[in-house]
């Protein structure tokens, strides 16, 4: 005997009004905090790479390859069943509103990036990378000499350029420099697939998320006495394997992986559970390449990032050096 499937008890109408709530919206007003990435989405901050699309109500998230509309990020970070989802949507739909897609453009190429204006010196990011984050001058310069950091002319930023194989400049990311007033953003255009970088010379690349990290890296392989123009090191720029993928065509003798992540210790998920989202993409990654034939590991830094551990051990190492000096009679005598 054959029994007739069950029915929602919502029609396809009312589930395709629950999808079309403003995602965006609706995640401002229930306490998601909202960054800027580019023109086209908003970052979910210390979500670990989940992004909301202006142009497509959906949203993604890097760490966990997952993506959906409306319903689907209800249940996935709000954790409620299918229709329980679908009420609660069709329940705010009259305070937040439709989501309205933005009017069809005419289709045209992407358009090219244009790098902001160099300032005719660096003294300002100088500054800021050795004396603030204890980025080694050398290792400054180095990557100043391959024009691959300056300073912007009117802001006084940090600028990262990552390269395409023709030596096109494809990906900018600021870092302001500013104690008080943090600022990062990317350039309108900034492609992440193109990876900051800093090459080397052995089978090994080291994976970050971030510039300064990948030179906080190298400062620290440097105060250990390695050379630390030998391996490869790249950012993502975010927890993408995008700008992995396409350095590891220009570089096929790269064979082992090693990703060193954030430690997101204080992490939380947008529903406000804990999650160390730098650690969790470090294990899928590290699992995904090595089911492709890659040697992988996974380096850890002890604080939040391989910057903060840089500062501490500049910190440790300037206090033991007061606290070790010797003082003589003279430094005993009144002023």
């Amino acid at each position: 005997m054959s029994h007739a499937p069950k029915s929602l008890p919502y029609t396809k109408e009312q589930i395709a009004q629950a999808n079309s709530v403003n995602l965006i919206e609706y995640a401002m007003l229930n306490g998601y905090e909202l960054v800027n990435s580019d023109s086209k989405s908003l970052h979910v901050k210390n979500s670990g790479g989940l992004y909301l699309f202006k142009n497509s109500n959906r949203f993604y998230h890097h760490t966990t390859d997952k993506t959906g509309g409306p319903i689907d990020f209800l249940m996935t970070y709000e954790h409620m069943d299918f229709l329980q989802a679908v009420e609660h949507l069709i329940n705010e739909r009259p305070n937040i509103g439709e989501y309205k897609p933005p009017p069809i453009k005419p289709k045209k190429e992407r358009e090219n990036m244009v790098l902001p204006d160099r300032a005719p010196n660096i003294k300002r990011i100088y500054w800021y990378l050795c004396n603030v984050r204890g980025i080694d001058p050398e290792i400054i310069s180095k990557m100043v000499g391959e024009k691959k950091l300056y300073q912007q002319a009117d802001r006084g930023n940090c600028v990262f350029v990552g390269y395409d194989e023709n030596k096109i400049p494809r990906y900018c990311a600021k870092r302001g420099t500013s104690t008080e007033r943090p600022y990062k953003g990317d350039m309108d255009n900034s492609d992440k697939g193109y990876p900051f970088s800093m090459v080397g010379t052995s089978n090994r690349v080291y994976v970050m998320e971030s510039p300064i990290d990948v030179m906080s890296h190298a400062t620290l392989c440097k105060l250990r006495g390695i050379d630390y123009t030998q391996d490869h090191r790249i950012s993502l720029g975010c927890l993408s394997a995008r700008a992995l993928e396409w350095y590891l065509t220009q570089h096929p003798e790269i064979q082992q992986i090693i990703f060193a992540f954030d430690n997101d210790i204080d992490g939380k998920a947008p529903d406000g559970s804990p999650c160390n989202h730098g650690q969790k993409a470090a294990v899928k990654f590290a699992d995904e390449y090595a089911e492709r034939g890659y040697d992988t590991a996974i380096q850890t830094p002890v604080t939040k990032d391989f910057n903060e551990d840089l500062v501490e051990i500049r910190n440790a190492r300037a206090a033991a050096r007061v606290a070790n000096r010797g003082y003589g009679a003279e430094d005993e005598a009144e002023p």
